[in-house]
């Protein structure tokens, strides 16, 4: 008898544990249950906001084609549009043109008139954020009376924060920058030509550390009173993802002019 009250005891302890735990977790489970769906909603809201914002900053202005012909000169330049601030809009646009065209002021200068150029030009954007924009422009130039044509590189990088026209020297270390270009075996080049690579090369070689120091500081457009100046030593620079790109005269045989590609 003492056994099966026993037994009997037992069974009812094992039920009401059971009891027990089974409403702890239901009333646990009540409380979680919330929270995880509060979180997955946060999470949406939180990767919806930031495409939204990646979207906006994609959409903050538009690069427009525009053309400048005249006689046997054709320049193919960029212009913004949709841009949040009017007043710099007019501003970047202005610098953009003035920078694509002054290439036309090298020949003229040189005693040259336009109707004996032969000139065209095509650009690039390198470089299109909330911060810079950077051009690359490419063409060819012949002069009337010469044997061959030139290749023309030249590039303008735009601080849109600033509203300014930069060179490599505001925006990149140019100390760093001549380090690195003198590890020349580590360096890579546009050029896919192995033959001028090594040439090209060479005269980089035969440049003193302090000459090729002045023309890294002396590369890009630079603006003197708002009228934008052509680099004397003629190099030129632009800005891509994570690299910088140092575009350095070369005489015509070993190709006008030779692209370094350096790495931030």
């Amino acid at each position: 008898m003492k056994m099966k009250k026993s037994a009997l005891l037992l069974t009812g302890i094992t039920i009401l544990s059971f009891l027990l735990i089974r409403n702890f977790y239901v009333n646990n489970l009540k409380c979680i249950n919330p929270i995880k769906k509060e979180v997955l909603v946060i999470n949406k809201t939180n990767n919806s906001n930031m495409k939204i914002s990646l979207n906006n900053e994609s959409k903050q202005y538009e690069i427009v084609d525009e053309v400048y012909s005249k006689n046997r000169v054709k320049i193919n330049y960029p212009q913004i549009k949709n841009y949040a601030d009017a007043v710099k809009l007019h501003s970047i646009n202005k610098d953009l043109k003035n920078a694509a065209l002054s290439i036309i002021n090298i020949y003229v200068k040189n005693d040259t008139n336009i109707n004996d150029i032969s000139m065209e030009v095509n650009y690039e954007v390198k470089t299109k954020n909330n911060k810079y924009i950077s051009i690359a422009f490419n063409g060819l130039v012949n002069i009337k009376g010469t044997a061959y044509p030139t290749s023309i590189f030249y590039t303008v990088n735009i601080d849109l924060e600033n509203c300014s026209v930069v060179g490599l020297s505001d925006y990149a270390n140019v100390q760093d920058v001549l380090k690195k270009l003198k590890k020349l075996d580590d360096v890579k080049m546009l050029s896919e030509d192995e033959k001028l690579i090594e040439v090209q090369k060479s005269v980089i070689k035969n440049i003193s550390d302090d000459e090729l120091l002045n023309i890294l500081k002396d590369a890009d457009f630079h603006q003197k009173d708002g009228v934008i100046e052509i680099p004397k030593k003629g190099a030129y620079s632009y800005m891509e993802d994570s690299k910088i790109v140092i575009s350095i005269p070369m005489i015509h045989a070993i190709g006008d002019h030779a692209e370094f590609i350096i790495e931030k």
